[in-house]
């Protein structure tokens, strides 16, 4: 079919605007000039009558969300949605990248969910409340979604084949547990967070090459991450030339200092960051990348083929002075 026009309600939600957005995007090969189609709207209260709807036909007018037709999703399927009307007709309801903009649209449409300040769905009812012009609110929906799917692009793709690319897990006895903890080189900053989300690691350690490290956790393992913080900054402390008597369990504050500016303790998201988007300036790790992992996994782990030998009071274990509960508690049954 070949698409002059697209005829939408008057002031759309953002269902029919999202269903322009894929026709758009994906569905140039059936609907023909499509992505350079005008968007005009219905003011009337009733829908088209069927001679109007032939007209419209021949004059290369594309229906959505009024009508009956294919894209119209009222009486039909209470569970769908015009924009997963639209993704099924095209054949790519199962594309990974449209997961999240397709649950969203069902979320907002059929259960009411964002109407929050800061929602995209939300932010076209406010439009429309300042009379801003029906074109300027759907083009603005338009280019956010654009955006938005890009980064999703990104996201299920680049992001996911650089961490399957890259990265090495390791599974760490704790109790009656396994946890995975992933270990990554590489600069994108979203591979990380990709590891915790969609592979369930229990926590990520990620070096760019720049030589600075970040160590996020994910929420739902209920990491405690101060052991680790305190050890790494003990060590950051005696390569910079500190008194290596300091007591590591005194340095797991939240934040920086002045002594440690290039690590940063982000308590709620429970991450130890060297350097970050935001702290661009931060001095990388002088703490080699090996001895920050095994930080990590010593802190972690209760299976003991993994653990320390504490004994002649601790003169032969790497761990003791850098404040791991453990083998403080070897080291006091000793004496």
């Amino acid at each position: 079919m070949e698409v002059k026009k697209i005829l939408i309600p008057n002031k759309p939600h953002l269902d029919p605007v999202a269903a322009i957005f894929l026709l758009m995007k994906y569905g140039k090969e059936k609907f023909t000039g499509i992505e350079d189609a005008n968007i005009i709207f219905w003011e009337n209260s009733e829908n088209p009558t069927e001679e109007e709807i032939k007209n419209f036909e021949k004059e290369g007018v594309l229906l959505i969300d009024v009508g009956g037709g294919i894209f119209d999703h009222h009486n039909k399927n209470t569970h769908e949605t015009t924009t997963s009307l639209v993704a099924s007709y095209l054949g790519i309801e199962q594309n990974p990248e449209l997961s999240s903009l397709l649950t969203y649209i069902r979320e907002d449409d059929l259960e009411g969910l964002h109407n929050r300040y800061g929602e995209l769905a939300y932010l076209l009812k406010v439009m429309y409340k300042q009379n801003t012009s029906l074109s300027e609110v759907v083009g603005t929906a338009l280019h956010i979604l654009e955006l938005f799917q890009a980064g999703q692009m990104d996201w299920h793709y680049k992001v996911k084949g650089e961490y399957e690319a890259k990265k090495q897990i390791l599974k760490v006895k704790r109790n009656q547990k396994k946890l995975k903890v992933g270990i990554i080189e590489s600069d994108n900053v979203q591979v990380a967070n990709y590891g915790i989300t969609q592979d369930n690691v229990s926590v990520i350690i990620q070096k760019r090459s720049s030589g600075h490290v970040m160590i996020l956790t994910n929420k739902h393992h209920r990491i405690d991450l101060r052991e680790v913080i305190g050890a790494i900054r003990k060590k950051e402390l005696e390569l910079m030339g500190y008194d290596k008597t300091i007591d590591a369990r005194k340095l797991r504050f939240e934040g920086k200092n002045s002594q440690l500016p290039n690590w940063f303790y982000h308590r709620s998201l429970n991450s130890f960051l060297n350097g970050s988007d935001a702290l661009v300036k931060a001095e990388p790790t002088k703490v080699p990348f090996n001895d920050i992992v095994r930080f990590v996994i010593y802190s972690l782990t209760t299976d003991k083929s993994e653990l320390c030998d504490c004994h002649q009071s601790g003169q032969n274990c790497p761990y003791v002075e850098y404040g791991f509960i453990k083998c403080q508690e070897r080291k006091r049954n000793q004496n």
